[in-house]
């Protein structure tokens, strides 16, 4: 019976666990992520800045020629803002994925701690049963003294 109860507490502590440590690494990369996009947003900002210029500037060019030059520049500084919002979406991805990969090895130590409290529980509670039964053993045996000792008084007495 005890060892149910005790299959039963392990399963539910782990379930526990597993789904306490899946919340805390889902918060902890929603707070990442989100402290990581900060900064994009501020370039997609920029980006979308140079495009309208550009996009203004092509509607003067067409109405004058002589702003070609201007464009140009505009369109090389676009294009440098594209590869440089890229590679730091890059960066941003691969520190993502560590942070990812270290979470994830923190969940499995938490894990393994767990099963190494829930064996130790296991362990005490054998120890606890050998002594049970040793004070069971140990109380039938006074019992049966006890009881052979009145019936030696009794023997005595006749």
């Amino acid at each position: 019976m005890e060892e149910k109860e005790t299959k039963i507490i392990k399963e539910r502590v782990k379930t526990a666990e597993n789904a306490k440590i899946e919340r805390v690494a889902a918060a902890k990369v929603e707070a990442e992520i989100g402290e990581e996009l900060a900064p994009l947003k501020s370039q997609i900002q920029s980006i979308q800045n140079a495009l309208n210029q550009m996009n203004s500037g092509n509607q003067q060019s067409q109405s004058t020629m002589s702003s070609g030059g201007q464009n140009q520049q505009q369109s090389n500084d676009l294009l440098r803002q594209i590869q440089q919002f890229s590679s730091q979406a890059q960066q941003q991805q691969q520190k993502t994925f560590q942070q990812l990969q270290q979470s994830v090895h923190q969940a499995a130590q938490m894990l393994n701690n767990v099963e190494q409290s829930i064996q130790s529980i296991n362990m005490l509670n054998q120890i606890t049963q050998q002594i049970n039964q040793s004070q069971q053993q140990l109380q039938q045996q006074y019992q049966g003294q006890a009881g052979q000792g009145n019936m030696n008084g009794q023997q005595y007495q006749q």
